[in-house]
C-alpha cells in the first residue's frame, strides 16, 4: 500500500505531533514541566516573539506541550491571537495557522479545521499522472510528456517499470493540506508524478504560492517555470515560496514532484486565497499567450532565520531556533543534514544549555555515540533535569540496558510524581527486565494520578489489552480519543478490539472516522471493506473496494484483497477477474498465481513444461562409471518480468557413483533472501538402484554470515539433507525461488552468471530465460563454444532464450589455475547493453551517499595537518592511510546495501564499513581535499576475467578507488598495504571505472613489476669451527610481502618470538638475540628488519672441514610454484617479485675456501636467476638474485618454466666447502 510519510498529514498522531516529538524532545518528556502553568509561560514567550523571525521556533516548542495537556484551549487562544495580530511576523502567522488547524483536529472540531485549511489557501483538487522513472534522481529534468503546452487528459504516457499511465482526477481531497501521491500512483519509489490544477482570478493579480514536496520539484504557471528545487527532503508546508502574476480567468498550475524514497506527495497553497478560486475543468482550456508570470522568490520561515543567524553567528539560542525550524520544516537536502549540523553548533556553543543539548541529541537519530554524548552533556549541565534524565533513560532502553533506567529514574519519579514520561519510561524498563506485573501496576498508578493525560491513557489501554481486559481497553481508548480526536493509533486499536468483540457497526464507524481524518489511507479503507465483507455486507464492501480502486487503480494489493473477499462470498468469477488484474499489475506474486491456477483447474506452474524426464538419461550416464557423480540433467528456467523481478525453477538429477559422490550431495543449500524471496521444494526424491523411491529428506534454515571475515547478510540458506542417499542412487531435486518483493532492488535490471561446467560431468544442461519481448537480453555468445543457443516466441509479448548442451565435460581443478570464469564455460546474461548503462545506474545509486558533512571536512583538515596540500601524492597517501588504519572492515550486506554504500558521514562516524563504504569515504575525502578520483567496481582476479560483453552488475564483487592523475588504484580494505601496494587480488582484474555522472570504462588493472615487490636480505655470518654461526642481518621488504610483515610484527611484545618461529624451520635450535623494525604503522615505508641471532648448527662440521649452503638454506621454488608435473590450465601466481641476497661469511681462523659452486646466471621469459661467489681476504661473499617477472605462465610453457625453477633450486642446493689447516686431507 501507500508509504505514508511519518511526518506528513496522513496519520493521527498528525505530522505535527510526530515531528514535534523529534524537534523538541525536551518539551515532550515530563508532564511536571509541561503542565498548564508551563504552557502559559511558553505561550507568553510565543506572544513576545511573534513579531520576529524567532516566533515560529517558539510556536513549535509550545505546540510540543500539547500531548501532555488535558485542555488545549490556552494553545488555541495563543495561536488565534498571533493570527489576528497585525504586527505578527508572516512566518509566525502562517505557523500559528497550521498549528491551530492541527489542534482543532485534535479537539474533534473538524469543520473548524476545514475552515482553517481553506483560510490557509491549501489546494486539494487535482488531476494526477505518474509514476515515471526517477532512478538515480535523473527524472526531474526530463519531460515525460505532461510538460507540453497542449495537454490532453486522455493522453497515455510510458511510465516507469513498463506501466502505461494517464491523467485522472484525484479521487479524494486532503483534510490537512497534504496530497498523498504515494497512495495514488505506482510505482511510488524513485518516482516522478505530476499534479495539475487551475487557479481562477477575477482580474490580473499577484498571488504567493507556497510549495512543500517530498523531493525535488518543478512548478509551472501558464506553461512558465516559476519555481524549482533539487532538494530531496520530507514534505512540509511552505518549504519554498514564490510570488507570481495570474492572468484574469483560468491559470494552469502544473507541479512535478520527484521522489527517491519514503513519502511521495506535496503541499501547495495560494496566499491570499479569498478571491483566487481553485477550478478543475472537465475540458482543458487551451494555453494561450499572455503576460508573464514574473516569478519572485519570497522568504520562508527557514530563510528568515538563516539570515538572522548570519547576522548574529555567535548567538547560540538563535542558532538553536534555526535548528528547530529546520528540523520542523525540513527545507534542506537531507543529504546535507543541515538541521543536525546547526543543532550541533548551537549545543557546542552553549554546553550549559540543557535544551540545546537535548535538541542536538535528538537530531542524531542515526549516530548513537553522538546522541549519548549530548545527553550526558545535558545531564552534566543540570544533574537535576528531569528532561535530561528521561531522555537518557529512553536511550538506555533503546540500547537494551533497562537496569540502568531503573536506577536513574526511580528517584526522579519519587521527586516528580506527576511526570507522565518518567513514570511510563520506568514502567517500560521493568517490562524489559521481565517484571511484567510491576510494569502493569505502575501504568495503573500513573492512570490513577494522571487520568486525562493522553499518553498515560494510551499506555493504560495497551496494558488492559495485554492483560486480556478488552472492555477496559475499549473504555480507555474512548477516553484517549475524547482527549485527542485524531489519534490514529488509538482509533485503529479501538476498531480492531470492537471487531474482535463482534461489535461490527461500532468498528466500522471508527474506520470510517479514520477515513474522514485521512481520506488517502487506503489501508484503512481496505480493512473496512474486508470487515463489511466478512460480515455479509457485500454491497457495502464492494463500494469501499471501488473507492480504493479509484484512489489507487494501479495497486495490485487492492485487487487481490477484493478478490479474496469476493471468493469468500462465493463470487468466484468476479474474484478470478480481480486476481488476474492484480497479477497483471504485479506478475511476481507466486502464492496468488497458485490460487488462480487452482481456480482455473490448471496444474502446471510456469516452466514445468521444460522439465526433463530423467529416466531416459540414465543409460547415457553409463559412460561416466569412473566418476564420483554425474548430472543426468541440470536445468534452470527463469521467468523475468518487466520490473526485473523474476521466478526461477531449478531441476537437477545427479547419479552418485561412489562414497565421495554421496558425501558431496548428502546436503544441498538453497540461498535466498527471506524478506524478498520465497523458496518452494517441488520434488526431492532418491531413486534407488532397485527402482524403489525415497521421498523423505531433512530441511533446516541457517544464516550465511561470516563473522570471522566481518561479512553479514540478510540472505539465508535452506539446507536440504538426504540421509538415505547411497552409491548408485539418483537424487532428483526440483525447487522454485520466486521474488516476492513489490519492487526490484536494482531498478528494472536483471542479470546472472551461470556455470555451464562444474566439477562433475553433465549429460544434459539447459538454461532458459523467459523475457518480455521489449526487454532484450544480451549474453557472452563469443565465449560459449559447444553451447547451443535458440530464441523463440512463446506467448504474446514474451520471448524464450534457450542455451543447452549435451555431455558437458567436467573441470578438474588445479592449484594456481586461473579463476573459474577462465577455465570453465560460463553463461553471462544481462539486460544492460552498454557499460555506460551500468555506470549511470550505479552512479545514481551512490552519488547521494558521497555528500560530506562538517565532521568529514574537519577530519580531512586534521588528517592533512602538516601535509603540503600542493603535493597531491602526499595528500592521497595521507587520506588513504587514514581510512585503511582508522576504519574496520565490517560488511552489512542488507538489502540494497549489498550494492549501495552507506553515507560517508556514517561510515566515518562508525569507523567501519565494507569495500564500497571505504571506497566512498576515500573518494569523498579526496574530493574535499581537491583531488579528483573515481569510484571503481572490480571483479577480483581469483574469479577469472570476463569479456566486455555483456555489460552487467553481476560481474563485480569489490569496489575500490582510482586516481586518474597518478594512474593509481586504492583499495580501502587493504589494512596493511600502502597506497602503492595494491593487493594482488586487485591486479590484472576487470574493473569498471565510473565517472561522476555515470560514464563508465571497462578496463583491466595493471600487473605490478617485479621491482615493485622487491625484498633484500643481507646477513653477516661469523662461522665457528664447530659449524655454529653468529649472525647479524638486515632485511628490507617492499611490495606484496610488506603487508604480511606489518601484520605479523605489529605487536612489539611478540616480535622476537615471531621472528624466531619464522627462522626455526630453516635453522633448528637458533637463538634470536635482538629484532628491531621500523615503525610498521608507517605504511608508505618499506619494512626494515635488523636482527642478531646465533645458529648452533649452520654448517656440517667434521675435523678441519665445514660444508654449508651459501645462501643459508636451500630453496624449493619448484615445490612452491610448480608442484604438478604437467598442467592443463595456465599457472597464475600472486605477483611478479624479485629477491636479492647478500651473505657475507667471516671464515674461522685457519680456514680457507676449498670448493665453491659455479656461478649461475640465466634469464628466461618467466624470470631470472643470478648466483655469484667471491672471496675477499678471510671473507666469502655470496650474492644472489631470483626474480619471477611474469605472474602467469601459459600451460604450453609450463614445462619450460618448471625446468627453469629446477635449475634455480639446483643452484641454491650446491654447497661451499671450507678446509681448515688441520683437516685430514692436509695431514695426508
Amino acid at each position: 500500500m501507500s508509504r505514508t510519510p511519518r511526518l506528513a498529514a496522513l496519520s493521527r498522531t498528525t505530522w505535527l505531533v510526530a515531528l514535534l516529538a523529534f524537534a523538541c524532545p525536551l518539551l515532550t518528556r515530563a508532564a511536571s514541566e509541561t503542565s498548564a502553568s508551563a504552557a502559559r509561560e511558553q505561550a507568553e514567550e510565543a506572544l513576545k516573539l511573534a513579531s520576529t523571525p524567532r516566533g515560529p521556533a517558539q510556536l513549535i516548542r509550545l505546540h510540543a506541550l500539547s500531548q501532555d495537556l488535558e485542555d488545549l484551549t490556552p494553545l488555541v487562544k495563543t495561536y488565534g491571537e498571533i493570527i489576528s495580530r497585525r504586527d505578527s511576523d508572516p512566518g509566525s502567522r502562517a505557523t500559528a495557522h497550521f498549528l491551530l488547524m492541527d489542534l482543532e483536529r485534535s479537539r474533534g472540531r473538524l469543520q473548524r479545521a476545514g475552515e482553517l485549511q481553506d483560510a490557509l489557501g491549501l489546494i486539494g483538487d487535482y488531476y494526477v499522472v505518474g509514476g515515471f522513472d526517477n532512478e538515480g534522481k535523473s527524472g526531474c529534468d526530463k519531460d515525460f510528456g505532461p510538460e507540453t503546452a497542449a495537454l490532453d487528459l486522455s493522453a497515455r504516457y510510458p511510465g516507469a517499470k513498463g506501466h502505461e499511465v494517464t491523467w485522472r482526477r484525484l479521487a479524494v481531497s486532503p483534510t490537512e493540506g497534504y496530497v498523498d501521491l504515494g497512495a495514488a500512483v505506482r510505482p511510488n519509489r524513485e518516482a516522478v508524478a505530476y499534479a495539475l490544477t487551475w487557479l481562477e482570478a477575477p482580474a490580473e493579480s499577484r498571488v504567493a504560492l507556497g510549495v512543500g514536496t517530498s523531493g525535488a520539484f518543478r512548478l509551472w504557471v501558464n506553461g512558465e517555470k516559476v519555481a524549482t528545487s533539487d532538494n530531496y527532503n520530507a514534505p512540509r508546508p511552505d518549504q519554498s515560496r514564490v510570488s507570481v502574476r495570474l492572468r484574469k480567468g483560468l491559470n494552469r498550475v502544473l507541479l512535478k514532484v520527484c521522489q527517491e524514497s519514503g513519502p511521495l506527495g506535496f503541499y501547495l497553497r495560494r496566499d491570499p486565497p479569498g478571491r483566487i478560486k481553485v477550478a478543475l475543468p472537465a475540458t482543458l482550456p487551451a494555453l494561450t499567450k499572455g503576460p508573464s508570470a514574473a516569478p519572485q522568490v519570497l522568504p520562508t520561515v527557514t530563510s528568515a532565520l538563516k539570515n538572522a543567524v548570519a547576522k548574529a553567528p555567535t548567538d547560540a539560542q538563535l542558532r538553536g531556533d534555526y535548528a528547530t525550524v529546520l528540523d520542523f520544516f525540513r527545507a534542506f537536502d537531507e543529504r546535507e543534514h543541515t538541521a543536525t549540523v546547526e543543532a550541533d553548533r548551537a549545543a557546542s556553543a552553549a554546553p550549559q544549555d540543557v535544551r540545546l543539548q537535548l535538541l542536538a541529541a535528538e537530531s542524531h537519530r542515526d549516530d548513537l555515540n553522538l546522541r549519548r554524548r549530548f545527553l550526558e552533556t545535558a545531564l552534566r549541565a543540570d544533574p537535576t533535569s528531569l528532561q535530561a534524565r528521561v531522555a537518557l533513560a529512553d536511550f538506555e532502553l533503546e540500547r537494551g540496558h533497562p537496569e540502568r533506567v531503573v536506577e536513574r529514574l526511580k528517584p526522579m519519579v519519587e521527586l516528580n510524581p506527576d511526570s507522565a514520561a518518567a513514570r511510563l519510561t520506568l514502567a517500560r524498563a521493568h517490562e524489559a527486565l521481565g517484571e511484567t506485573a510491576r510494569a502493569h501496576m505502575m501504568v495503573e498508578e500513573a492512570l490513577q494520578r494522571l487520568p486525562r493525560i493522553p499518553r498515560v491513557v494510551r499506555a493504560a489501554a495497551s496494558s488492559a489489552r495485554v492483560l486480556d481486559r478488552p472492555q477496559d481497553a475499549v473504555a480507555r481508548l474512548r477516553v484517549a480519543l475524547a482527549l485527542r480526536h485524531d489519534d490514529r493509533s488509538s482509533r485503529a486499536l479501538l476498531a480492531s478490539l470492537l471487531a474482535d468483540l463482534g461489535q461490527v457497526e461500532a468498528a466500522a464507524r471508527e474506520y470510517a472516522q479514520m477515513l474522514i481524518l485521512n481520506p488517502f489511507d487506503n489501508a484503512i479503507r481496505l480493512k473496512l471493506a474486508e470487515l463489511r465483507a466478512a460480515n455479509g455486507q457485500l454491497d457495502a464492501a464492494t463500494a469501499h473496494f471501488a473507492e480504493a480502486r479509484a484512489l489507487s487503480p494501479d495497486e495490485p494489493e487492492v485487487y487481490e484483497r477484493e478478490g479474496r473477499a469476493l471468493l469468500s462470498a462465493g463470487r468466484r468469477e468476479e474474484a478470478l477477474a480481480s486476481f488476474e488484474r492484480s497479477l497483471a499489475l504485479r506478475p511476481q506474486n507466486p502464492s496468488l498465481k497458485e490460487v488462480v491456477r487452482t481456480l482455473k483447474g490448471e496444474s502446471a506452474s510456469a516452466g514445468t513444461q521444460y522439465l526433463k524426464d530423467t529416466k531416459g538419461l540414465e543409460k547415457e550416464a553409463d559412460g561416466y562409471a569412473t566418476e564420483d557423480a554425474v548430472y543426468l540433467v541440470d536445468s534452470q528456467y527463469v521467468r523475468v518480468q518487466k520490473s526485473g523481478l523474476s521466478g526461477r525453477l531449478h531441476q537437477f538429477a545427479v547419479k552418485v557413483l561412489n562414497a565421495r559422490g554421496v558425501d558431496a550431495f548428502r546436503s544441498y543449500p538453497i540461498t535466498y533472501s527471506p524478506d524478498r524471496q520465497e523458496v518452494r521444494i517441488l520434488r526431492a526424491r532418491i531413486t534407488k538402484a532397485d527402482g524403489s523411491v525415497v521421498d523423505s529428506y531433512g530441511e533446516s534454515d541457517r544464516n550465511i554470515n561470516e563473522p570471522w571475515t566481518g561479512m553479514y547478510y540478510d540472505a539465508r540458506a535452506k539446507v536440504l539433507s538426504f540421509p538415505a542417499l547411497a552409491a548408485g542412487d539418483v537424487l532428483e531435486l526440483q525447487y522454485r525461488v520466486d521474488d516476492t518483493a513489490q519492487d526490484n532492488l536494482l531498478s528494472d535490471y536483471w542479470g546472472d552468471v551461470e556455470s555451464v561446467q562444474g566439477v562433475y560431468p553433465k549429460v544434459h544442461y539447459q538454461f532458459l530465460v523467459d523475457m518480455p519481448k521489449e526487454r532484450p537480453l544480451y549474453w557472452n555468445e563469443k565465449k560459449l563454444p559447444g553451447v547451443t543457443y535458440a530464441r523463440e516466441d512463446v506467448e504474446e509479448g514474451r520471448v524464450l532464450y534457450r542455451w543447452s548442451a549435451k555431455h558437458v565435460a567436467k573441470v578438474v581443478p588445479e592449484p594456481g589455475m586461473p579463476g573459474w570464469a577462465e577455465v570453465a564455460a560460463n553463461l553471462h546474461v544481462s539486460t544492460y547493453r552498454t557499460w555506460d548503462e551500468v555506470g549511470h545506474y550505479w552512479w545514481g545509486l551512490v552519488r547521494d551517499q558521497l555528500t560530506p558533512n562538517d565532521e568529514l571536512r574537519s577530519t580531512v583538515d586534521t588528517v592533512l595537518k602538516g601535509v603540503d596540500r600542493k603535493d597531491q601524492k602526499a595528500v592521497v597517501r595521507a587520506i588513504y592511510n587514514f581510512v585503511v588504519t582508522n576504519t574496520r572492515y565490517v560488511a552489512l550486506e542488507f538489502g540494497i546495501h549489498g550494492f549501495k554504500p552507506y553515507r560517508v558521514d556514517r561510515v566515518l562516524a562508525r569507523r567501519f564499513g565494507d569495500c564500497k563504504d571505504k571506497a566512498s569515504l576515500i573518494h569523498a575525502m579526496l574530493k574535499v581535499a581537491g583531488v579528483d578520483s573515481r569510484l571503481v567496481l572490480l571483479r577480483m582476479r581469483d574469479l577469472g576475467a570476463i569479456g566486455e560483453e555483456p555489460a552487467s552488475l553481476a560481474a563485480f564483487n569489490h569496489a575500490i578507488v582510482y586516481v586518474p592523475q597518478f594512474d593509481l588504484y586504492l583499495d580501502g580494505t587493504a589494512e596493511f598495504h600502502s597506497a602503492r601496494e595494491l593487493p594482488s587480488a586487485d591486479r590484472v582484474a576487470n574493473v569498471l571505472v565510473v565517472e561522476p555522472g555515470g560514464k563508465a570504462s571497462f578496463l583491466t588493472t595493471p600487473e605490478a613489476r617485479a621491482e615493485d615487490n622487491a625484498t633484500r636480505l643481507s646477513m653477516d655470518m661469523v662461522l665457528r669451527p664447530d659449524g655454529g654461526a653468529d649472525v647479524t642481518g638486515a632485511s628490507t621488504v617492499g611490495g606484496q610481502m610488506a603487508p604480511e610483515y606489518r601484520r605479523a610484527y605489529r605487536a612489539v611484545a611478540s616480535r622476537k618470538s615471531t621472528f624466531e618461529r619464522a627462522w626455526a624451520q630453516s635453522f633448528p635450535g637458533l637463538t634470536v638475540h635482538d629484532v628491531k623494525l621500523n615503525d610498521t604503522t608507517h605504511l608508505d615505508e618499506d619494512v626494515q628488519v635488523d636482527f642478531r641471532m646465533s645458529i648452533p648448527r649452520f654448517a656440517e662440521a667434521s675435523p678441519g672441514l665445514l660444508r654449508f649452503l651459501p645462501f643459508g638454506t636451500g630453496r624449493a621454488y619448484t615445490q612452491s610454484y610448480a608442484s604438478l608435473a604437467e598442467r592443463r590450465f595456465d599457472l597464475v601466481m600472486n605477483s611478479p617479485w624479485v629477491n636479492n641476497f647478500t651473505f657475507r661469511y667471516t671464515l674461522p681462523r685457519g680456514y680457507s675456501v676449498a670448493e665453491l659452486p659455479p656461478n649461475l646466471q640465466e634469464e628466461t621469459p618467466f624470470g631470472r636467476v643470478r648466483l655469484s661467489y667471491r672471496q675477499e681476504g678471510n671473507q666469502l661473499i655470496c650474492d644472489g638474485e631470483v626474480a619471477i617477472t611474469s605472474a602467469r605462465v601459459k600451460a604450453e610453457d609450463y614445462a619450460a618454466f618448471r625446468a627453469f625453477l629446477g635449475r634455480v633450486d639446483q643452484g641454491f642446493a650446491r654447497k661451499v666447502s671450507l678446509r681448515g689447516s688441520t683437516s685430514p686431507t692436509a695431514e695426508r
